[in-house]
Formats: C-alpha cells, structure tokens, sequence
C-alpha cells in the first residue's frame, strides 16, 4: 500500500504538460521493490513497449517510436502507464502469466483516473486505438475483447 501511494504522490507531483514543447512529460514510475523504472526508444522492438529487467538489474521500458509516436497523445499515455504497470506489480521480476496484461490495462486506466488524467474523451480515443491496435495475445483474441475487459476494470 505505501509502494502504491508513494507511486500516485510521485505521479500527481510530476505530471505536467510542456507547452514550449507540446510534449508531455510523464511522472516517475517505480517498480515493485521502489526503484526507478527508465524508459529508452528502441526502434527494433517488434511492439509498442516491453517492460524489461536490464543487464545490470535496472528495471526498464524499451519503447518502439516508429510505432507508438504516431498515435494520439492518449495511446500514448495510457501505454506509458501500462509499460509502468509491469513494473510496479512486479511482472518484470517473474510474476507474469496469464492475466498479466489485463492486470497491466487496469491498472493503468484506474492510476490515470486516481490521478485526475483520465477524461471520457481520452477514454474513448484509447478504447478505439485498442480496437485497431491489439493483437491476439496472452489474455484476449482480438482488440475487441481488451476493450470489453478494460470496460470491465
């Protein structure tokens, strides 16, 4: 609980939009046992994002920019905090498995809305990119049923 809390303290402390950039500068993500989660482009990554474990122990997020930046600022959002998701309930150490990527979604979409970013109109700009964007994978066929199963979160 104090893990969960020092991740909202921070988030609602560092979110904030650059307008001499328009570009949005997320808050800090910390994984499970608090440590600092960094994110690096990684235009061969055949996806939008993975939550990794470095090398040297260093949990982070390798990001593809040729397939993340061209979607709407809400995808993009919501894939951060996804990617921050792994992390913080301690998919990248081995607790992944079927319901990982569900447990992620949801967790994103309730920390957005927690933290005040959430809008129904956000909503409803990633509901529709998850439509185009999901493949089938470890916790749903198509991009249909992520949508119901994040409706359902």
């Amino acid at each position: 609980m104090l893990f969960r809390l020092s991740v909202l303290l921070g988030i609602a402390i560092a979110l904030h939009a650059t307008p001499s950039t328009a570009q949005t500068v997320y808050p800090a993500c910390y994984n499970i046992q608090n440590v600092q989660v960094h994110y690096y482009p990684d235009p061969s990554i055949p996806d939008i994002a993975v939550a990794r474990t470095s090398p040297n122990g260093q949990p982070i997020v390798l990001w593809n920019p040729s397939i993340l930046m061209p979607r709407p600022a809400a995808t993009q959002e919501f894939f951060y905090y996804h990617e921050c998701a792994h992390h913080a309930l301690g998919h990248a150490l081995g607790a992944y498995g079927p319901g990982g990527e569900r447990q992620a979604d949801c967790w994103a979409k309730q920390t957005m809305i927690q933290v005040g970013v959430m809008t129904p109109q956000k909503y409803q700009t990633i509901r529709k990119d998850l439509l185009i964007l999901s493949t089938p994978g470890i916790d749903w066929p198509n991009g249909a049923v992520r949508v119901q199963l994040l409706d359902a979160c």
